[in-house]
């Protein structure tokens, strides 16, 4: 009885996933409605999306917009194999998230994380644009706070629930079709149940390629300079499906967290001995009364 219940659950994600990229394929045929119709004549657009896998690109919205975010991460690695369904069995954690354009260049984001009930705040502004056909430049700062409502354990103080993060977003784009984002970034209160309170500076960097205007690949690493880190750098590599209103992107990850200051405190398992877990995010952009 307990196998036949487990081999539908995995039949139920299965056909979910499916159904999942099916219907994107097919939405996007049919909802030029929802796209950016046209890029804003003054503002340097480089990367599509908002969000290379965790880290951020310096790309904003346009005034008004909203986007809305679900991401999942499942919790055991695909080393597991057929028994977990290589990893889809779950458990999962997840991130759900809105953001809003304040103006072309402005865009607050809230989102939460079901682990430690960690919610987050933040701010991403487009503060530089160098115009230039071989090498052209655009700069984001991005800053937030982070509580994490529910922590699992006692904490010495009722404080240290909140962290806070500041991240600069460099980007180019090469041959119009390689993307290279740079994410120099700092962390405070990085390991919430430590005695001390620590901190932690990233340099996350990414790449990612256009195959065409609907498919690229993607790769991102988030290295720990200095500071405290759980274990392990953070990487990641997938795909990216660009569908009319909204992004899809599965990828391969050993970090099964997903708030800004969750995953800048590193992986807690080994990437490159090739413990990875399946994750993906979907975007969509809101567009009302246009």
């Amino acid at each position: 009885m307990q196998r036949k219940s487990k081999n539908k659950m995995k039949l139920k994600i299965s056909i979910f996933l499916f159904m999942t990229i099916f219907s994107a394929s097919v939405f996007a045929q049919n909802s030029s409605h929802w796209k950016r119709k046209k890029r804003i004549a003054q503002e340097l657009q480089l990367f599509h999306s908002t969000f290379s896998i965790n880290l951020p690109t310096a790309e904003t919205l346009q005034k008004g917009d909203f986007e809305f975010e679900i991401s999942h991460r499942f919790v055991p690695p695909i080393t597991e194999g057929a028994q977990v369904l290589y990893g889809l069995d779950g458990p999962v954690n997840m991130r759900i998230a809105l953001g809003y354009a304040l103006s072309n260049r402005i865009v607050a984001t809230l989102g939460r994380s079901n682990v430690e009930d960690n919610v987050d705040f933040h701010l991403k502004a487009k503060a530089l644009q160098i115009r230039n056909k071989a090498f052209p430049v655009l700069l984001s700062l991005q800053g937030g706070i982070a509580r994490n409502a529910q922590p699992y354990r006692l904490l010495n103080d009722s404080s240290r629930k909140y962290q806070y993060y500041v991240q600069a977003v460099l980007n180019t784009l090469l041959y119009k079709k390689l993307g290279i984002g740079i994410v120099p970034a700092y962390l405070y209160n990085s390991h919430i149940y430590c005695v001390d309170t620590k901190y932690s500076f990233t340099m996350g960097n990414y790449v990612q390629y256009y195959v065409s205007p609907l498919w690229s690949v993607l790769a991102e690493w988030i290295p720990t300079v200095t500071g405290w880190r759980q274990w392990h750098n953070s990487m990641s590599f997938g795909i990216e499906l660009e569908t009319g209103g909204h992004f899809f992107k599965i990828f391969f990850t050993n970090n099964d967290k997903l708030n800004t200051s969750q995953y800048m405190s590193g992986a807690d398992m080994n990437f490159g001995r090739g413990d990875w877990r399946l994750g993906f995010m979907i975007t969509r952009l809101l567009k009302f009364g246009k």
